[in-house]
């Protein structure tokens, strides 16, 4: 009888072991075919030595690849796995390299079948030492208030900023820019939050990002000069003549910008006073102007007239 199994077994034993090896591949391709494949990103969380900072390009996100049952891929939420590099026990400027790490939470804390891939597997970045410093911030203003006003000045909350970072990014920092602050058709004083706008992802403020803007706004003034303004000579008597009538003077003016520009030389007369004048001869008399109210005159002539009066006809 052992003889006959022992015959029975061995008989066309190549075959049969190709049979079973081929039965066995057979039902692994079957199980692989039926797994479920899934993938997403998550944030990728570097842990890094607090002393130091990164100081070089590295990913925000990696793509992790879930593989197992269908009920078992579905069911898990992407916040479900957490991806890390860690860099902790290094403490020196170099270079560093860390193979990528995952754990599981959630739903995904009772699935044993289930294979994680992430992409990429490692990463390398640059360590620096970490320093802050204080760095003066510049506003960035853009457009123009409304016609006759301007931005008289402007009052930051902080005029600097703590800047912290790898110590060769912070330390070629010479100022900060603020994000535009738009000042078209204002008309009045204002308040604004505005952010600290730095492009170097490598730099934080451990104070905030974002400062108040306190802009004043005022109207603009102007200076003009007005010119051929007609002479009124006040307090002559009606029995006299002026000979040399028909002088013109000029008066330069003042004022907000609006209120200027609304005025023609209409607006404007120069007085010569006369009370003292009673007899015909030549007279030294004093120029004065008249201007709209508002209005502040910084120069006019003439100041003086030399007057030659004679009799009425």
């Amino acid at each position: 009888m052992p003889d006959k199994f022992t015959d029975l077994v061995t008989r066309n034993w190549p075959a049969k072991i190709i049979s079973v090896a081929f039965a066995i591949l057979l039902f692994l391709f079957y199980r692989a075919a039926s797994l479920e494949e899934r993938f997403f990103s998550v944030p990728l969380d570097i842990r890094i030595n607090e002393s130091y900072a990164i100081a070089s390009e590295v990913p925000s996100s990696v793509k992790v690849m879930l593989r197992g049952s269908e009920e078992s891929v579905f069911t898990i939420l992407e916040n479900d796995i957490d991806v890390y590099a860690d860099f902790t026990e290094h403490s020196s400027e170099e270079q560093f390299r860390s193979v990528l790490k995952y754990s599981k939470r959630g739903s995904a804390l009772n699935i044993e079948d289930l294979e994680i891939k992430i992409d990429p597997p490692e990463i390398t970045l640059e360590l620096e030492k970490r320093i802050s410093r204080s760095v003066k911030i510049q506003p960035v203003l853009a457009g123009y208030p409304d016609k006759g006003y301007e931005l008289d000045q402007y009052i930051l909350s902080t005029e600097e900023a703590v800047v912290e970072g790898p110590a060769s990014h912070v330390e070629q920092l010479e100022n900060i820019e603020t994000e535009v602050i738009n000042l078209d058709g204002r008309q009045k004083d204002f308040y604004v939050r505005v952010k600290l706008n730095v492009q170097d992802p490598y730099l934080s403020f451990p104070a905030g990002n974002s400062i108040g803007f306190q802009g004043v706004i005022t109207e603009t003034v102007i200076m003009k000069t007005f010119e051929d303004i007609d002479l009124i000579y006040l307090d002559l008597p009606l029995d006299l003549n002026i000979d040399n009538s028909g002088l013109k003077g000029n008066i330069k003016v003042q004022g907000k910008q609006m209120l200027i520009e609304k005025t023609t030389s209409e607006n404007y007369a120069l007085t010569a006073d006369c009370s003292e004048i009673d007899k015909p001869g030549e007279y030294i008399v004093n120029v004065r102007p008249i201007v709209p109210s508002g209005v502040i005159v910084l120069r006019y002539t003439p100041e003086t007239l030399i007057l030659r009066v004679k009799k009425a006809k």
